[in-house]
């Protein structure tokens, strides 16, 4: 795995924000749920919002029994569009609800899919290591893809301290 692909670990503090999410627990819970989200976005006129830049953002969810992962291969994810704080849907299908204010480790991959199954999971070691985070309560973790000039990029938010 390349060292390179990650960059150096920093702290953010992202204000209290709203978003409208789903979680879908499948074999392959990321894809699905993207894509349910994708839909909804369209369907309820979020993209359609006047100066609204699309930022979707997605974390592991993880209420998901021993006997659906095991058993079945199940696993839960969830996707989540950070909405405008005037947004109101025009269907429904995802639940509003507010991520509060709070003080990350954070680092970007470059190319996070060229071996996902490694390179992710290292990411959110390092910022583990990094963070020492104390308590989870009311806390989360969780990433943002997007392209800059043609390369794909992950940042990945670990709760810091």
């Amino acid at each position: 795995m390349e060292e390179n692909i990650y960059s150096e670990i920093k702290t953010v503090t992202l204000k209290r924000f709203k978003v409208a999410r789903y979680v879908i627990i499948s074999p392959n819970p990321e894809q699905n749920v993207i894509s349910y989200m994708d839909n909804w976005a369209k369907r309820s006129g979020l993209l359609d919002f006047p100066n609204y830049e699309p930022k979707r953002i997605g974390w592991d969810f993880p209420f998901v029994t021993k006997e659906q992962q095991e058993k079945f291969g199940l696993r839960g994810y969830v996707s989540a569009y950070v909405i405008p704080e005037d947004f109101e849907p025009k269907c429904c299908g995802a639940e509003m609800a507010y991520i509060q204010e709070d003080t990350y480790a954070t680092l970007t991959i470059k190319d996070p899919h060229s071996d996902s199954c490694k390179i992710i999971p290292h990411a959110y070691q390092l910022l583990l290591s990094f963070a020492k985070t104390k308590s989870w309560e009311n806390r989360l973790a969780f990433e943002e893809e997007y392209e800059k000039d043609g390369v794909h990029y992950m940042d990945v938010y670990v709760p810091y301290q």
